[in-house]
């Protein structure tokens, strides 16, 4: 199944919205990137080519608008 450019912002809509309830719970780092990893969960073979590189956009794009590159960034230097 290959998805459209409109169904993949739906999924990026739809983890922008349990990011930020996750953020409003108080909730630990690790469920912040579990529901990272299992909305963005995609096949590359489901993505039509020419939008690969606007997906990733996207992907990056919301790690940085819930801080996750920041924490990332805390975990790999052991802060």
């Amino acid at each position: 199944m290959r998805y459209s450019r409109e169904q993949l912002a739906e999924r990026f809509a739809a983890l922008d919205a349990e990011l930020l309830r996750l953020a409003a719970e108080d909730a630990p780092e690790e469920d912040l990137w579990a529901a990272f990893e299992h909305l963005v969960h995609v096949p590359t073979a489901s993505i039509d080519h020419d939008d690969r590189r606007w997906w990733w956009e996207q992907v990056y794009a919301a790690m940085e608008r819930h801080g996750l590159t920041e924490l990332s960034r805390r975990a790999s230097s052991g802060r």
